[in-house]
């Protein structure tokens, strides 16, 4: 028998499904069930489904598409535009790309097999050629905090020019790495410092993946020095056809290529990055190359784990596929002592490292590694009369004097500001004294109080002790004294005991016989 109930206005139990002769159902049948205002009741055998639980149905077998936002950055002419046309359909790319003004924006797709949703890869490139403080806010448009665990970075260098690979390859890791660590500490500020470390934690697994599924999942010798960027990065030498140009010093002086791979490789195994050389115009380092991008792009794993680390052919290193031991032994450069965790943010050990290429390739060109404004005199002067320029060529009297007394009147509040706050910082300073001060004489009372508890908690206790031995000399020299005159007499024999009480008895009636007379 089975059976449901609704629940009446007035709390009494309406049962349906009851036998023809009125019997109430079995609670204990598994098919019983309660209905309640509000709530849907378990579906029959056969019943259709609802608009709803098709909707629920549809909504968990959904998977979501993936969105990554990549970063690509380098100097001028080093081919960027050209290797993101690779993602292009074949005859919508022009041969002689134009020259990238600030960021331009493309994009690529990939379909999934378990849905007609695509994965789709934002990508940035950033123009070459930019100086000043503007280049570090324009790699902050694409890579935003909310971006961060989806976004990639990349580098190109050109290796046409390989007195300036280095060079370059530090500026621009040392700018990406500072604007990753600026946007997890926005995180951690923010109250998201969970999220912050599980990016941090997936970087260095990342790192890992690769060489523990070629080594029976062994831990990475390096895991421990190498300091892994939270974001994929990859470090592209593109241009790999011109080192057999007779004017490239890398065609002509094979120790100096042993060295620029040596170097390249150190960077990017301390950091976690993925190293590849290419050229657009090789079709198999394209392949090579789209293959890397698709899996970086997509934040997949490379199963066929191919490596190629020979300076004679085209590098191809994925991350965590290097150790620093073989490092040591790959060039002429030396690396000993440079392979600690944050040894290569040092800004000698980067002066170190241009220098060891400059003995091959000479002196890097100026603007291979562009210098903040404020580092750069040059840079700072000519921006200074661009804006003189601009002022004195849209001069307005009356705007001029009204902005003149708005920035006194800014620079007065804040002056005043910079007071008051030296003053709450003063006032501060007095509060944490006196505070200090308080607690300070706070734990001298007591201690003293303390101290004075223990001294009377000490004399209590000298007291007692020289009572109990002064009860105990006492017993001592009682029990050496013999037993008392009462216990004597209580030990006398019983016919010495009858004797004397005959006595006092013939002395008691002589008294009476002598008074009756």
């Amino acid at each position: 028998m089975s059976g449901v109930y609704t629940l009446a206005p007035t709390g009494e139990r309406i049962y349906e499904g009851q036998s023809a002769f009125g019997s109430t159902p079995d609670f204990d049948d598994p098919d019983f069930e309660v209905k309640q205002p509000g709530h849907s009741t378990k579906k029959k055998e056969g019943e259709a489904p609802t608009i709803f639980d098709m909707l629920l149905q549809r909504q968990k077998e959904i998977i979501r598409p993936l969105e990554s936002y990549s970063l690509f950055v380098g100097p001028k002419g080093g081919g960027k535009s050209s290797l993101l046309a690779l993602l292009q359909p074949a005859g919508t790319v022009r041969d002689t790309p134009k020259p990238t003004v600030a960021l331009e924006y493309v994009f690529a797709r990939r379909s999934k097999n378990t849905s007609t949703l695509k994965d789709v890869a934002h990508i940035w490139e950033l123009g070459g050629g930019m100086k000043g403080d503007g280049v570090a806010e324009l790699v902050g448009v694409p890579i935003t905090t909310a971006r961060l665990p989806t976004a990639v970075l990349a580098i190109v260098l050109d290796l046409s020019k390989p007195q300036n690979v280095i060079p370059a390859c530090l500026h621009w890791l040392t700018m990406l790495r500072n604007h990753v660590q600026g946007r997890l500490d926005d995180l951690r500020t923010s109250g998201s410092s969970d999220a912050a470390s599980e990016m941090e934690e997936k970087a260095r697994d990342s790192f890992q993946a690769l060489w523990r599924k070629k080594h029976k999942k062994e831990d990475h010798p390096d895991r421990r020095n190498v300091d892994a960027c939270a974001v994929p990065l990859m470090i592209v030498a593109n241009k790999w056809d011109s080192i057999k140009d007779e004017n490239n010093p890398l065609a002509r002086d094979r120790l100096g290529l042993k060295a620029l791979c040596q170097v390249l490789r150190f960077l990017a195994h301390q950091h976690g990055a993925s190293l590849v050389f290419t050229s657009s115009k090789d079709k198999t380092l394209n392949k090579q190359f789209r293959s890397l991008l698709s899996f970086t792009l997509f934040h997949k794993l490379d199963k066929a784990m191919r490596t190629e680390k020979s300076p004679d052919k085209a590098i191809y290193v994925p991350r965590g596929a290097d150790t620093f031991d073989e490092l040591l032994s790959a060039g002429p450069v030396a690396l000993d002592g440079m392979n600690r965790r944050g040894r290569v943010n040092d800004r000698d050990v980067q002066e170190t490292l241009i220098k060891a290429l400059a003995e091959f390739f000479g002196e890097a060109d100026a603007d291979a590694a562009p210098k903040p404004m404020e580092e750069d005199p040059d840079a700072l002067e000519t921006e200074q009369a661009r804006l003189k320029e601009e002022a004195d060529e849209f001069a307005e009297p009356v705007v001029d004097e009204a902005y003149k007394i708005k920035m006194d009147a800014l620079e007065k509040y804040r002056q005043q500001q910079l007071r008051q706050e030296k003053e709450n910082a003063l006032a501060e300073k007095r509060r944490e004294k006196r505070r200090r001060e308080e607690a300070k004489a706070k734990a001298e009372r007591l201690a003293k109080l303390e101290a004075e508890q223990a001294e009377r908690r000490a004399a209590r206790k000298a007291k007692r002790e020289a009572e109990q031995a002064e009860a105990l000399k006492k017993a001592q020299e009682e029990a050496l004294k013999g037993p008392p005159k009462e216990a004597e007499a209580k030990s006398e024999p019983p016919s010495s005991r009858e004797a004397k009480r005959g006595a006092r008895e013939a002395k008691r009636g002589a008294k009476q016989s002598k008074s009756s007379s």
